[in-house]
């Protein structure tokens, strides 16, 4: 892909993540390299003169990875990346394009948000259409769904107890397993509790488990079919563990973590069209959103994030980051003792104030 920024043409090779700062002999050397091209024949389709120094220019671009040997290997990450080939360049640059950025410390992002209040007000956080006519609805009728929609929050702090393997099954049944299977002419599709395009049902699930009752600590992959937990290795260290939320590493605190991935073969099969990337983060927020209420009905105290270090974790679960890739975590614990509400990140002083909307409270 090339684009510019500020008054620069970059040069991103969106399979490997690679950015470099381009210039029109290179789009011309790039554009002649759509076939295998010899050394010499880039020289003279360029007017070069010195043979050296095409050589050297040649070099640094296959160590950038922006250009290929047909001597050698392809690159691993171009193979994965081929497997998006059907979407591509729209999903393949926004998914290597949002992996692994830089977020900002807990200093940094108050000392931001601190200066981004005072040259940019928050927009507003509901819409109004002034002058329409206003019908009031009804309060929502209660009950006991209604009361753990209502109850759901991010927890942040969490009891040192282990919470029950009978809780983890549970949770992780109700969201993200293989509830019926359907027949159809391509074969079997599976039905979940969460709506999938297609029945596609790109999302994993992997556990990290640190402190369940009746459960080895280690990693496993929840084997959606079989209801089973699969142990891929032991224990994760609670300092790697918060290495994996950069800016957000209270939450490795948890006595589980749960991953969810896609795996996108399942939808570039059915779906030719990058728009068919969406759906791969929206269905992630369909099963997370499902695993959080479970983990509230049954009174554990669950977190959601998407501050993730990407690559770290893809790379401790053995997982390519393009055919698989992690998109969301989520994990369990059980409230502290005494608290009836999510406190605040412990690194955040003080108590969080909140105002009833009394037409639906």
């Amino acid at each position: 892909m090339l684009y510019w920024r500020r008054e620069r043409l970059i040069v991103y090779n969106y399979a490997t993540g690679v950015r470099v700062q381009g210039d029109p002999l290179l789009c011309r050397l790039l554009d002649y390299c759509s076939d295998w091209r010899t050394a010499d024949d880039i020289r003279q389709r360029l007017g070069l003169d010195s043979a050296p120094a095409v050589r050297t220019l040649l070099s640094r671009l296959l160590l950038r990875g922006l250009l290929e040997r047909s001597d050698r290997p392809e690159s691993a990450q171009a193979a994965a990346m081929a497997a998006l080939d059907r979407w591509n360049p729209e999903a393949g640059f926004f998914h290597t394009a949002t992996k692994n950025v830089q977020f900002w410390s807990p200093l940094d992002a108050a000392r931001q948000s601190r200066i981004q209040s005072a040259t940019w007000p928050m927009p507003a956080p509901i819409k109004r259409y002034r002058g329409a006519t206003t019908v009031d609805l009804p309060k929502p009728r209660a009950g006991e769904f209604g009361n753990v929609l209502r109850g759901r929050r991010t927890w942040r702090r969490f009891s040192t107890a282990p919470i029950a393997i009978d809780d983890l099954a549970t949770v992780l049944g109700l969201s993200a397993g293989v509830l019926r299977w359907v027949q159809t002419p391509a074969g079997e599709v599976p039905l979940k509790t969460s709506p999938s395009g297609g029945a596609r049902h790109p999302i994993e699930c992997y556990v990290i488990a640190t402190r369940v009752s009746g459960l080895r600590p280690g990693v496993y992959h929840y084997a959606a079919d079989r209801h089973a937990l699969e142990r891929l290795r032991g224990p994760v260290s609670p300092n790697r563990v918060a290495s994996y939320y950069p800016s957000s590493r209270y939450f490795a605190r948890a006595p589980v973590q749960v991953f969810f991935t896609a795996v996108f073969e399942r939808q570039v099969w059915r779906y030719p069209y990058a728009r068919a990337y969406r759906a791969a983060l929206a269905e992630a927020g369909h099963v997370c959103q499902t695993f959080c209420l479970v983990a509230t009905w049954l009174g554990l105290a669950p977190f959601c994030l998407m501050g993730l270090a990407d690559s770290l974790i893809e790379g401790d679960l053995g997982l390519d980051g393009v055919r698989e890739s992690v998109i969301y975590a989520a994990g369990l614990g059980l409230p502290p003792r005494g608290t009836t509400w999510a406190p605040l990140a412990p690194n955040v002083k003080g108590k969080l104030k909140t105002r009833l909307n009394k037409r639906l409270g």
